[in-house]
């Protein structure tokens, strides 16, 4: 299975992200029936609070267990990556769904399977490459992925005509453009200085903050005795109605920059693919429930969209 899986990983992740690309326009045009959008007759529901937890753990268990079982010992900067995905993921397993005041409130069973195979094919993905690909024992002291975006064809970026490409003129790659193509396990503080590392990780925390603070908004609207929904009214929410999923896509788009993965670069296409109809849904609702609702407004990016 592992030498499959080492053969045909890239063509894997190609054909999660084909798929992903197929299913937008189908996305678009079906309301995801849950939240707001509710609906009886997509079959049996299950609570709330009790699905959302279901298919969201997978993700989080996955990615730990093939990130601990696969890679080498020792630090390096393997351990940012997982890390930023264990506390987005623990944040959506184990905190967010049990402040929503969501009691009573069901979600079909149908959408908690269908977000379990995304979030177990996304968490193998990511997993696998950071445990047994990035982080391998096999590799040693490089973290050479055969999934990197810096790879074509499948290459291995570590080997060309059987040569060793971080030896190239006598030459170490990583000191080629001032950019280390190899992550080195050995010297992961130097990948903390390059520049995709640096951009990634700032969009990263940026996209998370937005998240988070606009959640906390959207929740706070629901505090004490109200009910229902209302126009949200933070300084995030004035020229977009959904800052929170604009802010889960930079998320994952500065993770797949950080990374320089292509399972990266499937989970951000994923993430947007999923997103991009939900806020354009959400928005379109809005505008239908509330005849005041600021018509400047856009759903998720302001001005455009």
């Amino acid at each position: 299975m592992e030498v499959f899986l080492s053969q045909y990983f890239n063509a894997i992740v190609i054909v999660w992200i084909g798929l992903a690309i197929l299913l937008f326009p189908l996305l678009l045009k079906v309301r995801a029936p849950y939240g707001r959008h509710t609906a009886g007759r997509w079959g049996p529901r299950l609570d709330n609070r009790l699905g959302w937890f279901i298919m969201e753990l997978p993700s989080l268990i996955l990615i730990t267990s093939l990130f601990f079982a696969g890679r080498d010992p020792g630090w390096n900067v393997l351990w940012i990556f997982w890390a930023l995905w264990f506390i987005h993921y623990f944040n959506r397993i184990f905190i967010y769904p049990f402040r929503t005041r969501t009691k009573g409130k069901k979600i079909p069973l149908l959408v908690v399977l269908l977000a379990m195979f995304f979030n177990l094919v996304n968490g193998f993905l990511n997993g696998y490459w950071l445990g047994y690909i990035a982080g391998s024992r096999e590799q040693g002291a490089g973290i050479t992925s055969g999934a990197d975006l810096s790879q074509t064809a499948g290459a291995d970026l570590s080997q060309t005509a059987g040569a060793d490409l971080s030896q190239t003129a006598g030459a170490d790659l990583s000191q080629t453009a001032g950019a280390d193509l190899q992550i080195r396990a050995s010297n992961g503080d130097y990948h903390l200085l390059n520049p995709h590392f640096i951009i990634g990780l700032a969009l990263f925390l940026t996209g998370f903050i937005i998240n988070q603070v606009s959640d906390n908004h959207l929740l706070h609207l629901r505090n004490g005795r109200k009910k229902g929904y209302s126009i949200p009214t933070h300084p995030l929410f004035k020229y977009v109605s959904c800052p929170n999923f604009a802010g889960e896509i930079l998320e994952w788009t500065g993770f797949a920059i950080m990374t320089w993965s292509l399972p990266g670069l499937s989970f951000a296409i994923w993430t947007a693919v999923n997103l991009i109809p939900r806020a354009l849904h959400h928005h379109a609702w809005y505008k239908e429930t509330f005849p005041d609702y600021p018509k400047k407004r856009k759903a998720l990016i302001p001005y455009i969209l």
